[in-house]
């Protein structure tokens, strides 16, 4: 006799049976016990959770030789026949490979006919999303109005590719993804039957690696019973699925947590060696911060997880001893590095950067230079005439970021101070003399004559205007002098000005490109900058001036 698949063999042969489906199998049990039968269901909803086995047991349930009801006999004919497959009246169709037009008319000329046997002809179209366009628009008018013996049982895993027009005309069953918990309770009283035994940490992560889908749990477990004894160890799981147990997962988790760089990668190279998929290392680490991460901020993950009690403990105490940002900061850039990890030709390679970076993090004791360090560089970036001098307490990277500052060393300095006055009371003229080249500063007799040099028209003009700005006049005798005088002048084009002499307006460019590049090289090579770029996980692209 040939080996049936547990899948198969344990498929669920009555509505009672199926497990983690409670609400759908109390409303088709309603529906069957009340008569309010639809003529059209969609079951919806991940593999292996189901759909097709409740598809097959509401076939029986209509088709049963004792009358429709939630509980069919399973001995008559037609329960036999439905279980084995052969029912005339009951025809299955793969949609994947049923797509096309003429498959949905030839399934329309088979609809026109009266059941064979059974009260109903039922179709159960599986994967019914793979049909095409044209496939869909054929079914549309025989779903809305079918004879009154056929019933239609859809089933899908990608309910968003079919269209509208038949979502409306079907009643949708959402079919949820079973918890841990059920899986491995169903997967013990199975083995039981079988007299086999598995840990129940290999069960649990059976469960796991299971995702949510009983007929994935079932496979794995015949996987594992293929090749091991009838009683079946933790190492013996791991070892044939190639899953990597909660152990080393922890063991990665804690490693990482206390900066143990070495460790870390000892447990990546020990998985590697043993063939194990990175991503699931990278993604154990990650569900193993998000749970310790919600228990130091609520105080339990008790609720959030699908751990076993004891696990559940442990991850609560040790929560208890560790910092809350850094668990958070740690989750983030464990979080950033799955997408990197899976997309990448060397997994071994990313996983082991996103360790080293993680193992290598700042202490939060450290933030707040950090934070010191980039409100320093924004400063810098906004080029501050004068810097911001540290405080006696300050640390030596603190004031090491304050040695860039703007300096206007070509300008004269009386001269700058008369400009900045003027900016600050006349702000208008003040703008104009700032575009002024200062020439010459002579005294003649009783007064100080200060020769400026203009190159646009539009500037020389204003201030020519401006002269006699009694305002302007008084601020020019604070700084030169009573009786000083202005004397500006339109410069000649043809004559280059002497690379010495610049205006104000020039000389902060200049000041500012310089403050920028020392921006630049700190940015590159200060270890508080470098140890914000660790903090955030980040390099260094660009260092771009705020105006």
């Amino acid at each position: 006799m040939s080996y049936l698949v547990l899948a198969r063999k344990y498929r669920p042969q009555t509505f009672f049976d199926v497990a983690g489906q409670d609400v759908i199998v109390k409303t088709l049990s309603k529906a069957l016990n009340s008569g309010r039968i639809a003529h059209a269901f969609l079951f919806t909803g991940s593999r292996g959770v189901g759909k097709t086995s409740i598809a097959r047991l509401l076939a029986k349930a209509l088709a049963c030789e004792k009358g429709i009801s939630d509980t069919p006999c399973g001995q008559c004919s037609h329960c036999l026949e439905i279980t084995n497959g052969t029912s005339m009246d009951v025809v299955e169709i793969d949609g994947a490979s049923n797509t096309s037009v003429d498959d949905v008319r030839a399934l329309r000329e088979t609809i026109r006919y009266q059941p064979s046997s059974c009260r109903f002809k039922i179709f159960i179209i599986d994967e019914v999303h793979m049909l095409s366009n044209s496939a869909f628009n054929a079914l549309l008018k025989t779903l809305e109005e079918p004879p009154a013996h056929v019933k239609f049982i859809f089933a899908t895993t990608e309910s968003h590719k079919i269209p509208v027009t038949i979502l409306s005309r079907c009643q949708r069953y959402d079919f949820k993804r079973l918890d841990i918990e059920t899986i491995t309770n169903r997967l013990s009283h199975i083995l039981q039957i079988e007299n086999i035994s598995i840990a129940p940490e290999g069960l649990l992560l059976i469960a796991k690696a299971a995702e949510g889908g009983m007929r994935d749990a079932l496979s794995l477990t015949d996987q594992v019973i293929s090749f091991a004894s009838e009683h079946i160890s933790l190492e013996d799981v791991t070892q044939i699925l190639g899953l990597i147990d909660r152990q080393n997962i922890v063991q990665a988790t804690d490693a990482l947590i206390r900066s143990d760089a070495k460790t870390a990668l000892e447990i990546i190279h020990k998985a590697m060696l043993n063939g194990y998929d990175l991503k699931q290392l990278i993604d154990g680490v990650t569900t193993e911060l998000r749970h310790l991460s919600i228990a130091t901020s609520i105080g339990t993950i008790a609720g959030f997880s699908e751990l076993s009690k004891s696990e559940i403990d442990l991850i609560d105490q040790k929560a208890k001893s560790l910092d809350a940002a850094d668990l958070q900061r740690l989750f983030a850039m464990a979080l950033d590095s799955i997408d990197t990890i899976s997309r990448s030709e060397q997994p071994q390679l990313m996983i082991e950067l996103a360790f080293l970076r993680m193992a290598d993090r700042p202490l939060m004791a450290e933030t707040s230079t950090i934070m010191y360090a980039i409100s320093r560089l924004e400063a810098l970036s906004k080029g501050a005439d004068t810097p911001i001098r540290p405080t006696s307490a300050a640390k030596p990277e603190e004031k090491a970021l304050n040695t860039s500052q703007i300096s206007l060393g070509n300008i004269d300095q009386t001269w700058l101070r008369f400009v900045n006055l003027c900016i600050q009371q006349i702000t208008a003229i003040g703008h104009h003399l700032e575009h002024a080249r200062l020439v010459n500063v002579t005294n003649e007799q009783d007064k100080v004559v200060i020769d400026i040099e203009l190159e646009q028209q539009f500037h020389y003009q204003s201030i020519m205007e401006a002269l006699n700005n009694t305002t302007l006049q008084s601020l020019l005798a604070s700084i030169y002098g009573k009786n000083a005088q202005l004397k500006p002048t339109l410069a000649i084009k043809e004559i280059a000005p002497s690379p010495s002499t610049m205006t104000i307006t020039q000389a902060r460019e200049v000041a500012q490109q310089q403050a920028q590049e020392a921006l630049q090289e700190q940015a590159q090579n200060h270890p508080v900058v470098q140890k914000a770029l660790s903090l955030f996980g980040g390099e260094i692209r660009a260092v771009k001036k705020n105006n």
